[in-house]
């Protein structure tokens, strides 16, 4: 079907009694079936455009994820206008931003804590007041004048859609250019001021239908997707809009991200996507629990984890599994993996993928032993979220697959990956400069560096601008060596430093399990630099192990371990947890300068 929308219309048309999108309320989980899912879209749709809205017009969603925010997302796009996302943990000045460079029609906001901190910015007041129409997802929209709630707007567009004459949801349909810009999409950025890329309602159809061409996806209600991931990002966009609709699943919506861990086990989830950081920390989390555990029952997971392993690299490589080991693995999976799998919330999973950026090897290799396959892909905003995607089946830790089915993709002289296709971005909303540089020559900079290995898949090898050069001239991409550092279950972070500087040094943060055991047994919490000499010498063995596997120019010579992570509060990562080294490098450049001082080496 042309787009979507089309798509949700003949959903709701041919199986209208289906779940289709799930929220939690007062403890409870409450569902909308899919007619009802597209009746809301059609009643917000006719409610905007009695208030004056326009094709062309733009709106602004500042929310956690939630059905009303799909709801008014797709209907501003039904009436030809442009939607648009804000992060709910952006900073101020990155709200104001978006609000000033989108010139909003509509502003809605989850509660009156979102609207009290698109207010905090300096200068955000002019700003708001210019917008013609506010409004909140809450129940209470008294906290500002002229506030609608959504279920008011509903309830008016429900009116609207009684009356003799109204606009039908086909006529709206038949209006609609699959090649507008749709979505604006903006771009997390590691620096600088974020970028709203423009993606078609056909980028989204055509990306969702390659997804589920190259991952072989099952249809159906039956199949659930959890929604946690922001909705403002081009991954869960695609997720469980573009492809949620395609495939017509069912979407349970996180209430807030802190609920993560209790929520993912009551929805379980057949489909679920994370980024790499999540993957991690939920790896994390499992590992925790097992230094904890009594030793019987830590002899006996971790018993089960080695069977796992071996079963799973006798399966990706391709041999025969031992008979011994299949039986243990019959015996290991009912004892202990498919209990660990139910309490991390994948109980029913038979699909995990990993978005946003690669995934590191040796975390992909971990949930095999749980009888997992996570499928990566590597995407950005400017490519609907994918360029390459694995296959299942076939042994790609560490790599990020072929590329997406229908599109090209080629490396460039210095390493960059370039790609073209139907994914491709319509261009930067009010920047022609920066589109026509990311469009040169008619192929797609990702900015990625990455070479295709043996096996034909490609392997990401860092990010361009992010390359180092020592004092001696010698170039360093940071994160292979970063990601090699990061296998340690003690460290969370690695941020490798020394553009410029004789040797590379590294800013180490450790697990939130490990500093908070650590902080127990410490009295101040305010120290910056963690010097604990167990802490360090497991530190210290994990980076000499590391650097005997590196060029010597490449060896990291010096670290130190930071007391806290770096974090989205600070600006030191982005809402998608990629790290932004030039702010990281300016918090701490007195401890960095300390590592070049003339102490000795590792």
């Amino acid at each position: 079907m042309t787009t979507i929308l089309h798509r949700l219309a003949h959903w709701a048309e041919e199986t209208p009694d289906a779940l289709a999108q799930s929220y939690k309320i007062q403890g409870a989980w409450k569902s909308f079936t899919a007619k009802e899912y597209c009746d809301r879209v059609y009643y917000m749709a006719l409610f905007l455009e009695s208030k004056g809205f326009k094709p062309g017009d733009i709106s602004c969603i500042f929310a956690s994820n939630s059905y009303q925010w799909v709801h008014l997302d797709l209907a501003v796009i039904l009436l030809g206008g442009r939607s648009a996302g804000i992060y709910p943990n952006s900073i101020p000045k990155d709200i104001l931003y978006i609000l000033n460079h989108t010139g909003a029609k509509i502003l809605a906001v989850q509660n009156q804590d979102y609207y009290a901190k698109a207010l905090s910015a300096e200068g955000a007041l002019p700003v708001i007041e210019k917008i013609q129409f506010l409004m909140t997802f809450d129940q209470n929209g008294a906290f500002a004048p002229h506030v609608l709630t959504y279920d008011a707007a509903i309830e008016q567009g429900r009116k609207l859609a009684a009356q003799p004459g109204v606009k039908s949801l086909e006529t709206y349909l038949t209006s609609l250019d699959p090649d507008a810009g749709a979505f604006i999409v903006y771009t997390s950025g590691t620096t600088g001021n974020p970028k709203g890329a423009l993606i078609s309602q056909d980028n989204l159809a055509f990306t969702s239908d390659q997804v589920d061409r190259a991952w072989r996806l099952p249809t159906g209600a039956d199949q659930k997707l959890f929604s946690f991931l922001p909705l403002c990002h081009i991954a869960e966009k695609l997720h469980s809009i573009g492809v949620g609709i395609s495939k017509r699943y069912h979407v349970s919506f996180c209430t807030k991200f802190d609920s993560i861990t209790v929520e993912l086990p009551e929805v379980q989830p057949t489909l679920m996507l994370c980024v790499p950081r999540l993957w991690e920390k939920m790896m994390e989390g499992v590992n925790h629990k097992l230094r904890k555990a009594p030793p019987s029952k830590k002899r006996l997971a971790l018993w089960a984890l080695e069977v796992g392993k071996r079963v799973a690299e006798a399966r990706f490589a391709g041999k025969f599994v031992n008979p011994v080991d299949r039986i243990q693995f019959e015996l290991a999976d009912r004892l202990v993996l498919s209990k660990i799998r139910r309490a991390m919330g994948l109980g029913q999973a038979t699909l995990l993928a990993s978005g946003a950026a690669a995934l590191p090897a040796h975390v992909s290799r971990w949930y095999r032993r749980l009888g997992f396959e996570i499928l990566d892909c590597l995407g950005q905003t400017e490519t609907t979220g994918m360029i390459c995607l694995t296959e299942p089946g076939i042994d790609s830790a560490g790599a990020v697959g072929k590329p997406l089915p229908g599109t090209e993709m080629m490396i460039a002289e210095d390493g960059e990956v370039l790609t073209r296709g139907r994914q491709i971005f319509k261009g930067y909303y009010k920047d022609d400069a920066a589109t026509a540089q990311v469009l040169e020559g008619g192929w797609l900079h990702s900015g990625d560096l990455g070479e295709v290995n043996e096996k034909g898949l490609l392997v990401v090898r860092g990010r361009k601008k992010e390359v180092m050069k020592t004092s001696g001239g010698k170039m360093i991409a940071p994160l292979p060596i970063e990601e090699l550092i990061k296998a340690s279950p003690l460290i969370s972070q690695v941020c490798i430093v020394g553009d410029g500087r004789k040797y590379p040094s590294a800013l180490i943060t450790l697990s939130e399990l490990a500093l908070g055991e650590l902080r127990e047994k410490v009295s101040s919490r305010e120290q910056r630099v963690i010097k604990d000499p167990t802490i360090t010498a497991t530190v210290k063995a994990q980076i000499a192990a590391i650097n005997k596997s590196l060029a010597g120019y490449e060896q990291i010579k010096r670290f130190t371990i930071l007391a806290n992570e770096f974090s989205v509060e600070e600006g030191e990562m982005t809402p998608t947890q990629k790290m932004k080294r030039t702010v990281i490098e300016k918090h701490y450049q007195d401890i960095i300068d300390s590592m070049y001082s003339g102490a000795a080496e590792l």
